[in-house]
């Protein structure tokens, strides 16, 4: 069964997906009011508003579990009266109960109580490999929630950090609701942060609340006695009651059977069916209802040819005759229960969720079946394979599989796909690591697996590709900092497998307003570390970002925006930094020194950006080799180049004692510098 996720890292993958809605901001320092100001602000971690649907119902259908009998006080009244200022002394408070109770809910209501404006208030998103304090925003008026329950135990610098951050937020009138479980929250004596012993409401009692709001017109569906109030039991979560009112308004007028079976995720309707339909004569019928659900609203004829791939597979004997062969196409929809789209397609989804739900039961019913299934799906978006343009919505539905019992199937025969030579077998893995990395489930053991691939001594060419290629879409999206991670690692590499990818994807990444300052400040400190093999990674990423690329001159666009608030000079400017680290790195300093007189002859980079940023990298430099082979040797291949390194080599010569300002001086010549000899 499923139900609306209160963990936080679901709400951010879901809040990422839905695209025109959905902002995952930065919220700490002065992030906001600099947009193009490379610091502090992408130091923190990023956050999800909550929208204005979820804040009306968190005012008008919040449902309050009963007063504790010891003291008399509702939870929420507790948690507030601890925060409330002046009588509160506290800045961050702790709710502990399981998970998917309405923890994550409840802790919302707290931060509206204490008088956070809904705009105000933030999921933070878990974007590290290790928590750690030194992330978390205290913006002046806002209200965070951090939610840990997926973390067996916390790291003791965490605990310790939390009394610096507690003073911090009390200056700043911020607040942080930590979400945990009992056993994941275990502080000790190493910090003193008080603790909410969560009690969940009345499932019935939350389920009516947010159908009051939702469809005030089928309250009556909820009635005592009624066989849909009688689906939330006495242990029935909150998440449960909201997802039963969700469907219930969403149902048509006489909808109240599938709302029970949707609910139950359609276990009676398929256990019914399959045994109506276990017959021989009826394996074909199951395999266009499987076909169906895997490849759900694609071309009619794409879906049965799909279909009698997987009969064959499973040994079935198509008849003689081919495609005059058997019933009518209307004929097998109305066995399957399916419908056709205005595409020409066929779907399940008249009943919201029959496709995944075929899928899963068969999955679990079925676990003999699960490698031929795999295979299936791999057969049919081959190169050439009959669903090959489909590719993206096999692993949509194959994900699914991968996050329920037996998931490890999926991603066993995902490292086979990207070890084959297949390319097409390769990005199909893709698209399910890249979907699965931001699962509030399965998520956690993804990500490790592409850390510890992007690590592996003996790493294949196309494993590293497909790392860093999931690195550059959702997975970098939600969770910038830990797709860095696996970048760096891959950039950092003496073999440099995947060095075209991980090139691609940082670009990827840094073409995002919203991220970029997080990933120039990431790759700026990699530049800059002591530790050689991450000065590596760092100068090697950099110099991918300011590649002068035909298609995407993203690092014009960069330079840019850096140049126009560079008032006080470009020297400590991130994007400076990283190119003197380049310059001054000995493995890179060649390449450095390329892109160099690649961005002074190029046209299309504006003579200010070329000249201004050539001497800000070049400043001190003056007698260094390199130097003088970028502005005096043979490097310049355009007529703007020459230009333009006789102006950078004028503003790098010291001045002449007693001279006037540099304005003055009586330009160098193309002859003075030796540029108009070509052996020069």
């Amino acid at each position: 069964m499923s139900a609306p996720a209160e963990n936080a890292e679901e709400r951010v993958r879901q809040e990422a997906e839905a695209s025109d809605n959905a902002v995952v901001n930065q919220v700490a320092g002065d992030y906001e009011e600099h947009h193009h100001n490379y610091v502090r602000g992408w130091e923190y971690l990023g956050s999800v508003s909550i929208g204005e649907d979820e804040a009306r119902l968190l005012e008008h259908a919040y449902v309050h579990a009963e007063a504790r009998v010891v003291t008399g006080e509702r939870q929420v009244e507790r948690a507030a009266r601890l925060l409330k200022r002046p009588i509160g002394q506290h800045a961050v408070i702790v709710i502990t109960g399981p998970p998917d109770t309405g923890r994550r809910t409840t802790a919302l209501r707290v931060l509206r109580d204490v008088g956070v404006d809904p705009q105000n208030i933030h999921s933070l998103v878990l974007d590290w490999d290790r928590p750690r304090t030194e992330q978390l925003p205290a913006t002046p008026q806002h209200g965070f929630l951090l939610d840990l329950s997926s973390y067996s135990s916390l790291p003791e610098d965490f605990y310790q950090g939390l009394s610096g951050y507690q003073k911090e937020a009390l200056a700043a009138e911020a607040y942080l609701v930590i979400l945990a479980t009992p056993a994941t929250w275990r502080p000790g004596t190493r910090v003193s942060i008080p603790r909410i012993e969560y009690l969940a409401p009345q499932a019935l009692d939350v389920a009516r609340s947010h159908l009051k709001e939702l469809n005030s017109e089928r309250l009556n569906w909820l009635n005592e006695g009624t066989d849909l109030a009688e689906l939330l039991s006495p242990n029935a979560s909150p998440d449960d009651a909201v997802w039963l009112a969700e469907i219930i308004t969403d149902a048509d007028d006489d909808g109240g059977s599938e709302v029970k079976e949707e609910f139950e995720g359609w276990r009676d309707h398929l256990l019914e069916w399959f045994r109506d339909h276990d017959e021989v004569q009826h394996l074909r019928d199951r395999a266009l209802l499987i076909a169906t659900a895997l490849l759900d609203g694609v071309p009619a004829d794409i879906v049965m040819a799909a279909a009698d791939q997987l009969f064959i597979r499973v040994k079935g004997e198509l008849p003689a005759g081919g495609a005059l062969a058997g019933p009518d196409l209307e004929t097998r929809l109305d066995i399957i229960e399916a419908a056709r789209t205005e595409n020409d397609g066929l779907s399940l989804n008249a009943r919201h969720g029959l496709d995944n739900a075929v899928l899963s039961h068969v999955w679990v019913q079925r676990p003999h079946l699960r490698d031929e299934l795999l295979r299936w799906a791999s057969q049919i978006t081959a190169p050439k394979g009959i669903a090959v343009k489909y590719r993206a919505r096999v692993a949509t539905a194959l994900t699914h599989l991968a996050t329920g019992p037996g998931g490890q199937a999926v991603l066993r025969i995902v490292t086979q796909w990207i070890a084959s030579d297949s390319d097409s077998h390769r990005r199909l893995a893709a698209g399910v690591l890249e979907s699965t990395a931001t699962h509030p489930g399965v998520g956690v053991a993804v990500r490790k697996y592409l850390y510890d691939a992007a690590n592996q001594k003996n790493l294949s060419e196309a494993l590293a590709q497909t790392v860093a290629e999931v690195c550059a879409g959702q997975l970098g999206h939600a969770y910038p900092r830990v797709a860095l991670t696996r970048l760096r690692l891959l950039a950092g590499r003496a073999d440099q497998r995947g060095s075209q990818a991980v090139a691609q994807a940082v670009r990827t990444l840094a073409g995002e307003p919203g991220l970029r300052p997080l990933v120039l400040g990431e790759i700026i400190d990699w530049a800059e570390a002591p530790d050689p093999v991450i000065r590596q990674a760092g100068t090697r990423a950099f110099l991918a970002l300011i590649e002068l690329t035909s298609d995407a001159p993203l690092a014009v666009e960069l330079a840019g925006e850096l140049t126009a608030e560079g008032e006080s000079g470009l020297e400590d400017q991130l994007f400076i930094r990283g190119w003197r680290a380049a310059w001054r790195h000995e493995p890179t300093a060649d390449q450095a020194g390329t892109s160099l007189a690649a961005w002074l002859d190029a046209p299309t980079v504006p003579e200010a950006h070329g000249v201004d940023i050539a001497v800000a990298v070049l400043t001190g430099n003056l007698g260094d080799a390199r130097t003088a082979a970028l502005l005096v040797g043979q490097s310049a291949t355009t007529q703007e180049g020459r230009d333009r390194r006789l102006k950078v080599f004028a503003r790098l010569l010291p001045p002449v004692p007693g001279a006037g300002p540099p304005d003055d001086h009586e330009e160098a010549t193309v002859s003075d510098l030796g540029l108009d000899n070509p052996a020069a």
